[in-house]
């Protein structure tokens, strides 16, 4: 049977084209006019690896800078399917943060899901070979109250979303911190709530642990620490809880040290369900062809370890059910 390739692992709000961003930039007076796509490039992509998760996750103000209209969401939207239709991707979750991308012109968040949706449902149009799903994501660096703010405006546009992310950088911010503030989300008794939780990337397996018995995680964003841990493998085995995984991602944020030595093939080997991701292509200019290129050609990970991969993340997908009821 034919497994169609999946995404469901990548942040809409940092995937702009490099293009597209330094039009942007040189419309609001960011970028001079003169400023090369080239020179642009070598400023905003990062290919090397930086000293932290922190460090990375920093470099992520440009993009906010550029959301000035609710518009720009629905070119940036609408290109993003575009682009993974490009990749030959049949079905991807993209998400965004609300708080992120209203914060520093203050637009209003429904505005900004609107043309969000406007933007997707223009290129579902344009290329209706893929399947698309928004997840909505809540940040750890805004804090607590924050958090339940974003819950509440998830909750409130279910028919919007197919899932629910806690993101961010997790040192300082473990999942128990916001178990309490995402309890109208966590009782939600509405078969439409999905939860992924960016755990095990610059912090330990616990968090891991934390973000499936605390928050009802039924995916993990990275999950990378999990291979440390087990117990904590046999229990994603057992429950069919799906690590995000994304190599290019773990070797720039210094999750790994170098991409040979990437955890995911004896997560695989371990029978741990994985898929594998871009993350951000707007900071890594990266494509999902290039992570398949790095899991075979870098990390050396077998032709039927790769279908089994395709098999876990097509499996694992919020936004639709394939033919077998998965």
């Amino acid at each position: 049977m034919h497994i169609p390739q999946t995404e469901l692992h990548r942040h809409l709000d940092a995937s702009f084209r490099t293009r597209t961003l330094l039009e942007l930039c040189q419309e609001l007076g960011i970028e001079g006019q003169g400023t090369s796509l080239a020179a642009f490039e070598s400023k905003v992509l990062l290919k090397q690896p930086m000293r932290s998760l922190g460090e990375v996750l920093e470099k992520f103000a440009l993009f906010q800078k550029v959301f000035h209209r609710p518009e720009v969401l629905r070119r940036l939207a609408f290109e993003c399917v575009e682009d993974v239709a490009a990749e030959r991707t049949q079905a991807v979750e993209f998400r965004y943060a609300p708080s992120f991308v209203a914060e520093v012109h203050d637009l209003d968040w429904d505005a900004c899901l609107q043309a969000i949706q406007a933007g997707l449902a223009e290129g579902v149009e344009r290329n209706p070979g893929v399947d698309v799903g928004l997840i909505c994501i809540t940040t750890r660096d805004y804090g607590p109250e924050e958090a339940a703010k974003v819950a509440d405006f998830y909750l409130d546009n279910l028919d919007a979303f197919v899932g629910f992310d806690l993101a961010g950088n997790e040192v300082g911010f473990p999942c128990r911190v916001f178990e309490q503030p995402l309890q109208r989300l966590l009782r939600s008794d509405d078969r439409r709530v999905n939860v992924t939780v960016h755990a095990g990337e610059a912090a330990g397996a616990d968090n891991v642990w934390e973000a499936i018995e605390l928050l009802g995680a039924k995916r993990i964003g990275h999950g990378l620490r999990s291979i440390d841990d087990p117990k904590l493998m046999e229990l994603l085995r057992e429950r069919d809880i799906c690590l995000e995984i994304c190599p290019t991602s773990n070797w720039i944020c210094r999750c790994i040290d170098v991409l040979e030595a990437h955890p995911i093939k004896r997560l695989i080997e371990a029978g741990v369900p994985v898929s594998i991701n871009t993350d951000d292509p707007g900071l890594f200019g990266n494509t999902l062809a290039d992570e398949f290129a790095i899991c075979r050609e870098v990390i050396g990970m077998s032709e039927a370890q790769m279908q089994t991969c395709f098999a876990s993340a097509h499996r694992a997908r919020f936004s639709g059910r394939d033919e077998t009821g998965a």
